[in-house]
């Protein structure tokens, strides 16, 4: 009996313990979800708190019942991977057949990434089969993709995805041909500014620092973070290997706007948009770090390059991030990141980079480009970092050759990547040797790399260096991937020239007076459709072909897209006169007195 007593009293000590450890979960649960979570108009200071919870229970919500501590772990392994150019020098120590020929400034060996704007025209995976061998033999030693809403997103951000976007399948086909060809890949993710495929969209609309633009997200408002750590994820997953990862944060044009901004500057007494800027990033810089500890995360230098030295080392930038310096210009001598005490503070930073281009950088609707103005973008950075990498830039390890597909999401397609080809090959051979150690040469001059180019492009003669030369000179037949893009791009000035031939003959005789009002002369009208007619046919069978070419690279909206910005609207209107001439001609028998027209006022508001 008395042992029975004794089990009794054991039981009840545990089950009262049991009750209270329960209560305290349920205290403790419900005081987190009170002070961590905030509606969209609030904002609690919760960065290290918001970062755990986010890692520990949103991915259990999207793994596997069976295994969500194992995934979670998996996640939160740092990811060991050698860089390329690391690679690259371990594969020749093993098997002397293989050659790479490693870029250098002097002594430091440097990495050269080609960057993929995927917001615009972005290719089908077969295309990037033929390119990737192309330009890793080119000296390229990885790829930045920018994906933008190409990128197969599902889950919360699953509608800012493109209806055309990449499969996870494709991601993983690009991820696995980069291998193939021993390229890096460093995806591109922005993740404050430029976030126009997201913002948008109505139901992210309340997450825009300013309520009329779509263009940069607000930090002042923690349902900012489960959405763009819902998109990070996304990209770890679909890229396991990742070592190198660009997060964007340039040309952020809004700050403390937002309606919970004031709440959020009272709280955590970020006063200027410096300190807002820096505090994003440590965030975003943070969630990241604590699921892979060994990526190297780049942002690009516009912001990043107006912060004091104080906040810089507050948030420890100078350890987490890479800035790349980003300029296109001829002579890049003229940046304040080089002439400025900027130079100075970016050699602090424990990595840097700098941006070229080989399209994308001239104009917002640039359809063919000038291909020495991206060669001569190259010469002046390697002139420049082989004064300043002894000296100011010890720390600079990589370039990145961006070649921008649209100006922002917004905006107009510019130069296609098959037509910007020859661009990108020039573009890469400033880097080799030895047209890197050459005194500088114009490019018309310089007969020694024309043969290299011409050569790799499998051309019969020199490539065209400017978009003037494509009016005035016959196109130079080739045999590289997209050719036929290229081809059928710089056949276009040729061919508007023969319409607006035909067009000067026509205005003669046929003005908007004639078509609007019916009255024509019927005989000079004859003689305009024999001169209009050989135009008409010629631009229909263009569409014809450069559908024909587009759509063996792009999916076919591509194409459509870019006859409607740059083709239809000249085309139509060729047409539509030709008809009206057509039906004149055939049905017009009688003509009304003048005046036409017979009114003695101008209706100004007729469009």
């Amino acid at each position: 009996m008395f042992l029975i007593r004794r089990l009794n009293a054991y039981l009840s000590r545990i089950s009262l313990a049991a009750i209270l450890l329960l209560t305290s979960v349920f205290i403790v649960f419900t005081c987190a979800k009170y002070l961590y979570q905030t509606d969209h108009q609030h904002f609690r200071p919760v960065e290290r708190q918001l970062i755990k919870k986010h890692v520990h229970h949103h991915e259990h919500q999207h793994s596997p019942s069976s295994e969500p501590e194992k995934i979670v772990e998996l996640n939160l392994e740092p990811i060991e991977q050698v860089s390329t150019l690391e690679k690259r020098r371990l594969l020749q120590q093993n098997d002397s057949s293989i050659q790479f020929e490693t870029t250098k400034i002097g002594t430091k060996p440097i990495s050269l990434i080609v960057h993929f704007d995927l917001k615009g025209a972005a290719p089908k995976i077969s295309y990037f089969e033929q390119i990737f061998p192309l330009i890793r033999k080119w000296g390229a030693t990885g790829i930045c993709m920018e994906y933008e809403d190409m990128f197969p997103f599902d889950g919360i951000v699953s509608s800012a995805k493109h209806k055309q976007a990449y499969t996870k399948e494709d991601i993983e086909k690009i991820n696995n041909l980069a291998e193939k060809n021993h390229l890096d890949v460093m995806p591109l993710l922005q993740t404050y500014g430029h976030l126009e495929f997201l913002l948008k969209l109505q139901e992210f609309s309340d997450l825009r620092e300013d309520s009329r633009y779509p263009q940069v997200i607000s930090p002042c408002t923690n349902k900012t973070y489960p959405v763009l750590f819902a998109m990070i994820d996304q990209y770890l997953a679909l890229h396991p290997n990742m070592r190198l990862f660009h997060i964007g944060f340039d040309e952020v044009y809004y700050f403390l706007t937002h309606p919970a901004c004031e709440e959020f500057r009272r709280l955590t007494n970020i006063q200027s948009q410096y300190d807002l800027f820096a505090h994003h990033l440590n965030i975003i810089v943070n969630y990241i770090r604590v699921k892979s500890p060994n990526i190297q995360l780049f942002i690009w230098h516009d912001i990043l390059q107006n912060l004091n030295m104080e906040t810089s080392m507050k948030y420890k930038l100078f350890q987490t991030v890479t800035p790349v310096l980003w300029s296109y210009r001829e002579d890049m001598s003229v940046e304040g990141f080089v002439s400025g005490p900027q130079a100075t503070t970016f050699g602090m930073f424990r990595s840097l980079w700098g941006a070229t281009a080989f399209k994308g950088s001239t104009n917002e609707i640039a359809t063919t480009s000038d291909l020495r103005h991206h060669y001569e973008n190259q010469v002046s950075w390697i002139k420049q970092l082989n004064g300043y990498i002894p000296t100011k830039w010890k720390n600079f390890d990589g370039i990145i050759i961006t070649g921008w597909s649209r100006y922002d999401h917004f905006l107009s397609l510019c130069e296609l990547l098959p037509y910007s080809i020859p661009s990108l090959a020039y573009s890469l051979a400033a880097w080799k040797e030895p047209f890197k150690s050459l005194p500088h040469m114009d490019i018309y001059t310089n007969k020694q790399l024309q043969t290299y180019v011409q050569k790799e492009l499998q051309c019969s003669e020199t490539i065209h260096f400017t978009s003037h030369e494509h009016a005035i000179k016959p196109p130079p037949k080739c045999k590289y991937p997209g050719y036929d893009v290229y081809h059928a791009l710089i056949s276009l000035p040729a061919l508007w020239t023969e319409v607006q031939r035909a067009e000067s003959f026509v205005d003669k005789y046929v003005t908007d007076l004639h078509v609007k009002f019916g009255y024509i002369h019927v005989k000079r009208g004859e003689e305009c459709l024999e001169k209009l007619k050989p135009a008409v046919l010629q631009l229909k069978h263009f569409i014809k072909s450069f559908r024909g070419v587009m759509d063996e690279i792009f999916p076919p909206q591509v194409a459509v897209e870019w006859l409607e910005t740059y083709f239809m609207k000249n085309y139509r209107a060729v047409v539509k006169r030709y008809h009206f001439i057509q039906r004149a001609v055939k049905e017009q028998r009688s003509w009304l007195p003048r005046p036409i027209p017979d009114a003695d006022k101008l209706d100004e508001n007729e469009i």
